[in-house]
């Protein structure tokens, strides 16, 4: 599917897609609620929405662009709950409005799937894990990692660890961004996949899938998966975890025979969007904190900072924020509905103006 919808841009991108580009893909009958709408039958914390909107008449340019970014929160990033806090930020009036949304992904994030292939090449190869010569820039803890889950070289986990390498390097990784950046480097969208691709490489990927399901029989489907995962992309918070567990699950022939411990990406994320909708809440709509949920005072006084002092703007936007990350985690919808048609208009605008 990502190939399908992105394809790769050989430029430096200084200035971000704008928001205002998305503002369509926001507008229901007469409001900026498409995306938070649930269900049918009455919605009052809709109508409160809808009326902080209609109670502030007219909206700006820079208004809208700041509606448009409070729809960015997607839950199931690999940068949740951070995003929350960004967003936060644009509400409050932070020139800096950078956001990144389906398929876009961080230079950072990037180059840890660089990092890991290049393990899974070297690996396959027979280099040692300190070779400098050979991983140069490489994250030593992402080579030793790597390593440490294949363990031994065998005939079949050579082929399995290849046929990983041609499947995590195919990947595509989209850095571009919305909005203004004001605070980090310009970004390169080179390179747009993991490792460079030669003439052959999905030829010579089939003829390893053939050997492996000779060798392996039945057991070979679950080690044929996509890299990474068929529906999500680079993005997704489970992306890495998907690829530990096929690695690790070649360094003992056993699918899920030795299952790598999970970070922080992983863990925990339902307790913190239950504090992160109660502290919304407790923004826009005035409702009481819990008392009984450790950390939540923290958490509150560094989404209100981000914030700021309360007004109905802020109390409209916030609202479309909370209401969104709720939508998301009752009907796993995503945060912006029509999300193909905004990759198309990203796309669109990157060809166009770059």
């Amino acid at each position: 599917m990502e190939h399908s919808l992105l394809s790769p841009h050989a430029c430096v991108q200084k200035c971000g897609i704008p928001f205002r580009k998305a503002l369509p893909l926001l507008k229901g009958d007469a409001y900026y609620d498409h995306n938070i709408r649930s269900g049918f039958g009455p919605d009052r914390h809709l109508d409160e929405i809808n009326r902080l909107q209609a109670a502030l008449g007219g909206l700006t340019g820079e208004q809208l662009e700041r509606r448009v970014a409070a729809d960015f929160c997607c839950i199931w990033r690999y940068d949740y709950p951070a995003n929350v806090q960004r967003i936060c930020e644009i509400i409050g009036g932070c020139a800096h409005t950078q956001m990144r949304l389906h398929y876009q992904v961080c230079p950072a994030r990037r180059q840890g799937f660089i990092d890991y292939a290049r393990a899974l090449r070297g690996w396959h190869e027979g280099m040692a894990p300190d070779d400098q010569d050979y991983f140069r820039s490489a994250d030593p803890r992402t080579v030793a990692g790597v390593y440490g889950m294949l363990g031994s070289s065998d005939p079949l986990k050579r082929m399995l660890a290849e046929r990983t390498y041609w499947g995590l390097a195919s990947r595509a990784m989209n850095c571009s961004f919305w909005g203004n950046n004001t605070r980090e480097p310009e970004v390169d969208l080179e390179p747009f996949t993991v490792h460079p691709l030669p003439a052959g490489w999905q030829s010579r990927m089939h003829s390893l899938e053939s050997g492996i399901r000779r060798d392996m029989g039945p057991a070979a489907r679950d080690f044929l998966c996509d890299v990474g995962g068929s529906a999500e992309p680079a993005c997704h918070f489970k992306f890495t975890r998907r690829v530990d567990i096929l690695v690790s699950s070649i360094g003992c022939l056993r699918w899920r025979g030795n299952l790598p411990p999970k970070d922080e990406l992983i863990t925990g994320r339902r307790a913190i969007t239950r504090d992160i909708l109660s502290v919304l809440a407790n923004y826009w709509l005035g409702e009481e904190l819990p008392g009984d949920r450790p950390g939540i005072g923290q958490l509150r006084d560094e989404l209100f900072g981000l914030l700021g002092a309360a007004d109905d703007f802020k109390r409209w936007l916030a609202g479309c924020l909370w209401k969104n990350i709720k939508v998301q985690t009752e009907r796993h919808a995503y945060p912006m509905r029509r999300w193909v048609e905004l990759v198309r208009i990203a796309e669109g605008h990157l060809d166009r103006e770059l």
